[in-house]
């Protein structure tokens, strides 16, 4: 759902002109984003802005932007920009330059704004202090004759001279302040790729005047009869020392078998899973708010089982995503606002088994454009997008490369977080253009598993203004029962976790903060002139006149601008790699337009930001790592896999390949020739093979 915009406020550009920083900072970063820099813009004292500027590492290969050529032309650039602007509120700006995700600053430049508006309030009160002086030496004059008239006389001029100053000084400010007001209040439901969502309000929650709104993620739960074994049928038991789960504003987990009492022949499947609709007591009392159902066991019992499970998620007050009753229903994301805060959380199956469809129930089948259709039709209406994938191979401690190429499209189509399941294991996590992509969390609860007892982690986020805080919190499972541990235990699951994540360019570590921007689709648009290449700008320019016909060229005497519009480093250019997908697991994607920049999501940065210019297309010609990092798994000696278990086989592998000699027949247009040279008129065969 597109908001209708409020034609009585104004346009950011007058509130940026005006000095709102909120405007002015999406004015800089929208001319700045198509480069592929990012800037973040604060204000460091009266009359100067801060402006934070970051390039992705990909600019600068070669340490270049440690040159001056770059430097000299962002400064320029970011300048003239302010010059143009032509505001009476900014008069310098101090810009910062550092690599995305870097925390060392690499070079600071301050610069004094010279703009026809502020030149004349400058001159303006020059004016008033010289006709002060003038006025005193009156005055004096005057207290030779009479002192009390020329104390009267002087108490007057001064409380009127005081006046004009203050209005002079805070104007700017008073006016912006009048200008932007309250922010327009956001609709009850949101317009998602196929239909029209409720937008569900999160108002229980641990601690409502902490505005800061925490997350919570775990992996595979299977709520089995294992788990009422060991906890003796107590519902409070598996949760009972996860106080971080209760005390999360939304907590979520993947829900691997379904509830459901039904006893249809689930079929061949060598693993069928279900738990008795009571069994939902167990995550009510464990505080999770939602769960995905995009996976491999939902369907186990046929749509019945389905049907069932989520109709005990309902009464039990439990939000679900990733499957339904039909196709819509499947690919309906569930849209959470808690403090104030709007995210969106999206779940998808990497298989067709199963897969909904019109009037058909099943799982949310994972497409490429699909997955671009949902994140795009909610980008501008939500604050946060989540995106849970079931994917990858069991056991294994690392992604393919087809799971990175999918994640990070995720990324690239708008989404602020990816969480993967189903390895039953944990595997890396990265950081790509600012966003967290973790792979798998691996099993959390799973009564389905032969051991009772391993090590995993949970997901911590942490959402406060446009910061976005991401931890791993180390698990001990003991007895199907998992405890956050700290000390030696955790240091040890968390090791692991940055081990298996070294494989990337830029892994994420224990913990990490990230930065996104204000969400465009809450502010005014700005008018289509700002953008090079415009036929015509609103903007102040050298020689555009002004709302009153006067040049806004500095009149004779006053200092001119000299500063040019400079051309900025070109962003590199990415090849077409779509190929990748169509060759790989699923369909590609269907072929668009590059983002313009109001298309473009929300991004998050590790302190500040970090985001590269790339276009639609995420893939890369070179593999993402040269030599193959997933090896075939080792033997482990834990178990020996049963029907209810997850464990990999005893036995040593071996692979034995047994060479056939054969004899190659060359291919000629409508005949073949075999080795003696005579032609055979035969259907043509391009190999014989014996």
């Amino acid at each position: 759902m597109v908001y209708a915009e409020n034609w009585s406020q104004p346009s950011i550009l007058e509130l940026a002109r005006s000095g709102n920083f909120q405007a002015l900072n999406y004015w800089i970063d929208s001319l700045l984003r198509p480069e592929g820099i990012y800037a973040r813009v604060e204000q460091a004292q009266a009359g100067c802005v801060q402006i934070l500027v970051e390039f992705q590492r990909e600019l600068a290969p070669d340490n270049t932007l440690l040159g001056s050529t770059l430097r000299e032309g962002l400064v320029k650039f970011i300048c003239h920009q302010l010059w143009r602007l032509n505001s009476p509120a900014v008069e310098g700006v101090r810009i910062h330059a550092r690599l995305a995700g870097e925390p060392e600053i690499l070079w600071k430049q301050s610069v004094r704004i010279v703009t026809p508006a502020n030149s004349r309030q400058r001159r303006y009160r020059s004016l008033l202090v010289v006709d002060w002086v003038k006025f005193k030496t009156y005055r004096s004059l005057l207290l030779v004759g009479s002192a009390l008239a020329s104390f009267i006389l002087g108490c007057w001029v001064t409380y009127h001279e005081a006046l004009a100053l203050r209005s002079i000084s805070v104007s700017p400010y008073q006016q912006a302040a009048a200008m932007s007001g309250p922010p327009p209040k956001r609709p009850d439901a949101v317009q998602a790729a196929l239909e029209v969502v409720p937008v569900v309000q999160q108002k229980q929650v641990a601690n409502p005047y902490d505005p800061t709104v925490t997350l919570m993620f775990g992996g595979n739960v299977n709520l089995l009869d294992a788990i009422g074994a060991s906890s003796g049928n107590d519902y409070d038991w598996a949760f009972a020392n996860m106080d971080e789960y209760r005390q999360a504003d939304v907590a979520m987990v993947n829900l691997e078998n379904p509830l459901t009492s039904s006893t249809l022949n689930p079929g061949k499947k060598q693993l069928n899973f279900k738990a008795n609709p009571e069994s939902v007591k167990v995550l009510t009392a464990g505080g999770v708010d939602i769960v995905n159902l995009a996976n491999s066991h939902a369907m186990d019992y046929e749509e019945p089982g389905l049907v069932d499970t989520i109709n005990t998620l309902n009464n039990a007050g439990i939000g679900h995503l990733g499957a339904g009753r039909n196709i819509k229903e499947a690919r309906r994301p569930d849209i959470i606002e808690v403090k104030g805060q709007r995210i969106a959380y999206l779940g998808y199956y990497d298989a067709d088994l199963h897969a909904a469809d019109q009037g058909k129930a099943g799982i949310n089948s994972r497409r490429n454009n699909r997955v671009a259709e949902d994140i795009r039709a909610l980008r501008g209406q939500v604050d946060w997008i989540i995106v849970n994938y079931h994917w990858g191979v069991e056991l294994a401690d690392y992604p393919g490369d087809w799971q990175i190429d999918l994640a990070r499209f995720t990324i690239d189509q708008g989404a602020d977080l990816v969480v993967g399941h189903h390895p039953h294991v944990l595997q890396g996590a990265e950081v790509y253009k600012g966003r967290p992509i973790v792979y798998s969390l691996g099993n959390f609860i799973f009564g389905a598993n032969a051991r009772s007892d391993y090590d995993t982690a949970v997901l911590k986020v942490s959402l406060k203004d446009r910061n976005m805080k991401v931890e791993f919190l180390p698990v001990e499972v003991k007895k199907f029962q998992p405890n956050v541990v700290k000390g030696a235990a955790g240091s040890r699951i968390l090791k692991h976790v940055e081990q298996i994540s070294s494989i990337f360019d830029r892994p994420m570590g224990a913990q990490v903060v990230l930065d996104a921007p204000i969400n465009p689709a809450m502010l005014p648009k700005i008018p289509n002139p700002l953008f090079p290449g415009a036929a015509k700008t609103d903007t102040p320019g050298p020689n555009s006149p002004d709302s009153r016909g006067e040049s806004n060229l500095p009149a004779p005497g006053q200092p001119k601008p000299t500063l040019i519009l400079p051309p900025l480093p070109a962003a590199p250019k990415q090849p077409d790699n779509s190929s990748l997908f169509q060759n790989g697991t699923g369909p590609a994607i269907e072929s668009s337009p590059p983002p313009t920049s109001q298309d473009l999501p929300p991004r998050i940065y590790p302190t500040q930001r970090d985001q590269p210019s790339k276009e639609a297309d995420p893939f890369t010609t070179e593999p993402f790592i040269k030599k193959p990092f997933i090896s075939p798994p080792s033997p482990r000696t834990e178990g020996i896999p049963s029907p209810q278990g997850y464990l990999p086989p005893t036995g040593d592998l071996s692979f034995k390949v047994a060479l056939k000699e054969y004899s190659i027949s060359a291919m000629v247009p409508g005949k073949r020739i075999d080795r003696s040279g005579q032609s055979i008129a035969l259907p043509p065969i391009a190999a014989n093979i014996s």
